[in-house]
């Protein structure tokens, strides 16, 4: 089930990716029930419309019923995403005539320059990157439009975006996250408001529309530090964040400034070069790269599952074993994908040096934070027994 999906996380498709996914689809047979739970693993993965263009593509045996349950969402997320740029339209609109700078993110840029087709890349909200300075302003307007603030929501004040804002379009709710920093405020990640990024920002259009988005090579480090190099207690990445990057890469490949990239990110195409063994880089693309996908990692696919992602109330004792070794070797795969080491010396010291070190300051802030609750709940029963006194 996984390689069918993991095959399927690119736009495009070639010659020696086809011959793979006939392959591995050639392992089910046609029931509807394998193939049903596919779909199922398709949406959380966010490639279901990426699975059906290119099952659509091989002559593959599947039931009709599957087939029709993959178009359907497929059309789903088409019409799901035009209703999305409807809004984004009008929200671009009424921000240039405010004088408002703003950047399209994530999934909203993403299917609209990068993939050859709007109903292959879903998005769960529109993500918009404004100056912290006008974020009030830019909140206002958003209202004006006819959006409101979400009811139920666990926003602190100080987050990097503000209560994601809703609306109903054409029967579809259409969700707003706004944000002055691109990232969470996370010692994991750099600060990134929208002015790191405006000056080279690349435009694009929508229905005619220009819009705004990161550069190439933001874009690409975004994606990969969103979806790849998360804190440790994130969800694990999704197949939509390889799927982004492998179609980013495919088609700007000749535009990409990769001699920027790797003075900036030296170790990103060695993480990167990873995803040849979900869903194979063309050959011309990973030798004109230098991708070195010469020796094939251990737990291919296989993302994080230890502590701190898996909590240690929640895990049976009869697991914990298990919950350690996962905490202590994660898979060679992902462990080459978050440190960006692949092999000698600077592979060793990730595995035995790096990695450990992750873990102990985990350890240490959990630990801080337990002992300062313990501290703060020590004062308050003194104020409460002083209360009960008087």
């Amino acid at each position: 089930m996984q390689k069918v999906l993991s095959l399927c996380a690119r736009d495009n498709g070639h010659q020696a990716m086809y011959a793979e996914l006939i392959s591995a689809c050639s392992i089910f047979l046609p029931r509807e029930t394998s193939w049903e739970e596919v779909i199922h693993k398709a949406e959380q993965h966010g490639v279901a419309s990426l699975l059906y263009k290119h099952i659509r593509e091989v002559d593959v045996n599947i039931p009709k019923n599957a087939r029709r349950l993959l178009q359907s969402l497929y059309l789903r997320n088409r019409r799901s995403n035009r209703s999305r740029n409807k809004a984004v339209i009008e929200i671009v609109n009424a921000y240039r005539l405010e004088g408002i700078d703003v950047l399209l993110v994530k999934g909203i840029a993403l299917c609209n320059f990068v993939y050859s087709e709007i109903g292959l890349r879903p998005m769960r909200d529109l993500d918009l990157l404004v100056k912290k300075s006008d974020l009030e302003k830019a909140e206002e307007i958003l209202l004006d439009l006819g959006y409101t603030r979400a009811q139920k929501h666990a926003i602190p004040a100080d987050y990097y975006h503000l209560v994601p804002l809703e609306k109903i379009i054409d029967g579809l709710p259409v969700g707003i996250e706004l944000h002055h920093n691109l990232l969470p405020f996370h010692p994991q990640y750099p600060l990134w408001p929208l002015e790191k990024s405006y000056s080279t920002a690349k435009k694009f259009e929508i229905n005619g529309v220009m819009a705004r988005t990161l550069s190439l090579e933001d874009t690409l480090l975004y994606v990969y530090l969103h979806g790849f190099q998360a804190p440790l207690t994130y969800e694990p990445y999704r197949l939509i964040h390889v799927a982004d990057i492998v179609s980013l890469v495919e088609k700007y490949v000749e535009t990409l400034n990769w001699q920027q990239i790797r003075q900036e990110t030296p170790t990103l195409l060695n993480s990167i070069s990873r995803f040849h063994y979900l869903t194979p880089w063309p050959e011309s693309l990973s030798m004109a790269l230098g991708l070195d996908i010469r020796n094939q990692p251990w737990g291919i696919g296989l993302p994080f599952s230890g502590w701190p992602l898996q909590k240690l109330k929640t895990v049976k004792t009869v697991n914990i074993p298990v919950l350690l070794k996962n905490t202590i070797l994660p898979s060679q795969w992902w462990l080459q994908v978050y440190y960006g080491h692949l092999q000698g010396l600077a592979y060793w010291k990730a595995r035995c040096i790096d990695h450990p070190r992750t873990i102990w300051r985990w350890i240490k802030t959990y630990y801080l934070a337990n002992y300062n609750c313990r501290k703060k709940g020590s004062k308050l029963s003194k104020i409460i027994k002083k209360s009960g006194k008087a």
